[in-house]
């Protein structure tokens, strides 16, 4: 706990005063915290792509590059060594949060067990939560192959020819031509009635 502020604290340094803090105390921010917080903006999103926890703490240089070139896109020119700046506290901040919510349920997990709860009930929550997830991901494989096969099938005039094609298809094509035929008889005879 105590390294998690310390690592906030030194963050809030070089990212400067938070909105409550400007606004209600007056403080600003100086160009450089600016700039700062637009490079823990970006390392922020890089973080969340990471869902599981990080586990090298240095960053990459393709990492190092993409955070540099969509600062360079906003106006904001940084070199590595800003971004590695604001990168260290920021990692450490989020793995230090990271052990703690782990630690947290290691804790929880051990009262459950120290309490004789039933791990049945645990188990068949925990069932049913991988069954729905299970069942989730193979409808949306399913749908993205039958979105495939149709696409191939709208692709390919024979082969819709040859699903479409039938007894009652025909039936239905031949009615199709009796009905246009008897409006152009009905039109006709409506013509002549004119005539006369």
């Amino acid at each position: 706990m105590l390294s998690e502020t310390k690592a906030e604290a030194q963050l809030n340094d070089l990212i400067g005063p938070g909105f409550t803090d400007r606004w209600f105390k007056w403080r600003s921010k100086s160009d450089n915290q600016n700039v700062n917080s637009y490079i823990k903006y970006e390392l922020d999103k890089l973080l969340a792509q990471h869902n599981t926890q990080r586990q090298n703490p240095i960053l990459g240089s393709d990492e190092l590059t993409a955070v540099k070139k969509n600062l360079q896109n906003q106006g904001i020119e940084v070199d590595y060594e800003m971004i590695k700046q604001i990168w260290f506290p920021l990692f450490r901040m989020s793995f230090l949060r990271s052990a703690l919510n782990k630690a947290y349920d290691c804790r929880k997990g051990f009262y459950l067990y120290q309490q004789n709860i039933e791990s049945d009930r645990m188990i068949a929550i925990t069932s049913n939560a991988l069954r729905q997830q299970v069942m989730n991901t193979e409808g949306r494989r399913l749908e993205k192959e039958i979105k495939e096969v149709l696409d191939d099938y709208s692709q390919d005039s024979e082969k819709k020819t040859s699903l479409l094609t039938g007894r009652r298809v025909q039936l239905a094509e031949e009615l199709k031509r009796v009905r246009q035929i008897q409006e152009k008889l009905e039109e006709f005879i409506a013509l002549l009635n004119e005539e006369k």
